[in-house]
């Protein structure tokens, strides 16, 4: 029974992850598919741009506060609302997490195409190891301070995240606290991936110039 409730929770935190608020929002406010926008994303960034003035810092932060909730929520509360007992070093919050990730890149209402996996990480940091999203929150801000670029921070965040969960105890993170370590690193690998035609886009830049 408890594999099934592991399962059911699971499903539920893939199809939760992939509701694709940024697309629905747009379509709602502005009758328009935000995929033909655009990077053609359905995440906060590309969404708000549908916005102009002062509504498009607002529609940002609704939009990346409700993908933000899919990572939270499955990871900190699935295990209790399905009756999900937790040990010391479980992996069950993390991959109720990863499984929201994975609905949000991947969405089950978008023919498994969505988002680039941001805001609903963030989401599921916050609820595993909240000291590790602080700091990389403020690498991303760092970085996007300097670049001016949403996708470097990003790709910033994603590494401050692998390397402050090992760093605030490297032998913790080879034992109990092994799956949030593993999360981290598998977060920072594939937000490289989901931002792979942005370093294509800027690497191609730096070539014709």
């Amino acid at each position: 029974m408890e594999g099934l409730s592991v399962l059911s929770a699971a499903v539920t935190a893939w199809l939760l992850g992939g509701i694709p608020f940024g697309l629905v929002l747009v379509r709602l406010f502005k009758g328009v598919d935000i995929r033909t926008l655009g990077s053609g994303n359905v995440g906060a960034t590309n969404a708000s741009r549908a916005f102009e003035g002062r509504l498009r810092l607002p529609v940002f932060l609704l939009i990346y506060v409700l993908d933000f909730l899919k990572g939270f929520v499955p990871a900190l509360w699935f295990p209790i609302w399905f009756g999900i007992e937790l040990a010391a070093g479980s992996w069950v919050p993390v991959g109720l997490g990863a499984a929201a990730v994975a609905g949000h890149c991947f969405s089950p209402y978008l023919r498994f195409r969505g988002g680039k996996g941001v805001a609903t990480a963030t989401g599921v940091f916050a609820a595993v190891d909240p000291v590790a999203l602080g700091v990389a929150f403020l690498t991303f801000f760092v970085v996007l301070k300097i670049t001016k670029q949403v996708y470097l921070g990003s790709l910033a965040l994603g590494l401050a995240l692998a390397v402050t969960v090992v760093a605030q105890d490297p032998a913790a993170a080879l034992d109990e606290r092994r799956p949030v370590a593993v999360l981290a690193a598998a977060v920072a690998a594939f937000l490289f991936f989901t931002h792979r035609s942005n370093l294509a886009v800027a690497r191609s830049r730096r070539t014709s110039t």
